[in-house]
């Protein structure tokens, strides 16, 4: 008759096979950034509160390394960077901005940058009826070489009223609603002059600079460009519209009149009344037409959906108001491949890093609770397939060290 008896090994191998069990299973509910804490590069500056409203607000900041970034309010919902909520996926950035929506008014909210940041609070406005008539800054920023500067954050403040921000795009441009913002006491829409009201304009573009205007409230249809590293300290008069109206409720942002773009994709942003349905014609080679609506401030974006061949093409849009067709045409050139240094316009933002960081990130892309399977995952199971595999291979190996007595 033979005896079995289990060695060591065996017995080392099961134990660690639990052990990757049990830190799988942990892992895989907590994300990776929260366990080990975020380097001294990625803890959040400059934070800062603006756009609040009697349903929402919006929270900035800058970190010094190139990281995903989302806030986590009322201790279980999180909400990501307007950006990633946009594309679907998340990116690694300097500057972050994060809008929170659906709130209710005159109600006091705490959040976290992160899950383990240190806890704001903020109240909303009361509600104040209905919005005064659409009044919109918008400009563009660009570097000391002429590049446009994508995903900057803009700040816009006029004395007793909540400061407004927003990001810019890939062109470097960007539109802030000034009417809608609320006064400093939350208790009503803000009362301001709309043409030699002081209005300053403050850039962070992150790791790339910032940049300081100083101007009136009329001289912001559009902003005369912002160059990053430079300060203007006097008002400047509005300058000479380079758009084509030919109905005053439409804007055209991008691209701008005559510009040479180097995406064959360019996007078309733009200014016209608040919820209304837009068409949007390309005269190519081939007619492109689509339709979309405006949001609650009037803004609209459209990308190109098909690649546009080199050379030079027409925008219109055209909506209907009070039952009367207003159009706006914008001539643009596609530059052939090769024919210009400059970076496509719709490649990796300039203001966030090229080659992202390889740490984990989390990944929340819009408010759910944090108790569900929606909750910030690190992205990254490696951990939980080593100990799995290591305590696989000790299981085996235990197993192939039996001793046998006869």
């Amino acid at each position: 008759m033979r005896k079995r008896e289990l060695t060591i090994p065996t017995i080392l191998g099961i134990l660690v096979a639990v052990g990757g069990l049990i830190a799988g299973v942990f892992l895989l509910n907590k994300p990776l950034r929260s366990l080990v804490g975020a380097s001294p590069e990625e803890t959040p500056r400059e934070v800062k509160i603006t756009n609040i409203s009697d349903a929402g607000f919006v929270v900035s900041w800058v970190t010094d390394k190139s990281t995903s970034g989302y806030i986590q309010y009322n201790g279980e919902l999180v909400v990501s960077d307007d950006r990633d909520q946009e594309k679907g996926e998340i990116g690694n950035y300097f500057t972050h901005l994060v809008t929170v929506r659906g709130l209710k008014p005159a109600t006091k909210y705490s959040f976290r940058i992160g899950s383990k940041g240190d806890l704001y609070q903020v109240t909303t406005a009361v509600a104040a009826g209905q919005a005064p008539a659409a009044d919109v800054a918008y400009g563009q920023v660009v570097t000391a070489s002429g590049d446009p500067v994508d995903g900057a954050i803009v700040y816009l403040s006029l004395p007793g009223v909540v400061t407004q921000a927003n990001l810019t795009k890939a062109s470097g441009s960007w539109v802030i609603p000034i009417s809608i913002a609320r006064s400093a006491d939350l208790t009503s829409f803000a009362a301001y002059d709309r043409e030699g009201g002081r209005v300053e304009i403050v850039v962070q573009a992150g790791m790339l600079g910032t940049a300081t205007i100083n101007t009136t409230a009329g001289a912001t249809k559009p902003v005369a460009e912002i160059v990053l590293g430079k300060t203007r300290n006097e008002p400047v008069p509005a300058p000479e519209s380079k758009f084509s109206l030919i109905g005053e409720e439409l804007i055209i942002l991008t691209p701008r009149s005559g510009e040479r773009v180097n995406s064959p994709r360019p996007e078309i942003m733009g200014q016209g009344p608040a919820n209304t349905q837009i068409t949007i014609t390309i005269n190519s080679p081939a007619t492109i037409t689509s339709t979309m609506q405006t949001d609650a401030n009037g803004g609209f974006s459209y990308s190109v959906p098909q690649n546009l061949p080199p050379g030079e093409h027409t925008v219109t849009i055209s909506t209907v108001v009070d039952g009367a067709v207003k159009k706006i045409q914008r001539k643009f050139t596609v530059l052939a491949a090769g024919e210009s240094q400059i970076p496509a316009k719709t490649a990796t933002p300039s203001a966030k890093l090229i080659k992202p960081s390889p740490s984990p990130t989390p990944a929340p892309r819009v408010a759910y609770p944090s108790t569900e399977s929606g909750i910030p995952q690190s992205g990254n199971l490696t951990p939980t397939l080593i100990l799995l595999i290591l305590g696989a291979g000790l299981i085996a190996a235990g197993y192939t060290s039996y001793n046998y007595k006869f």
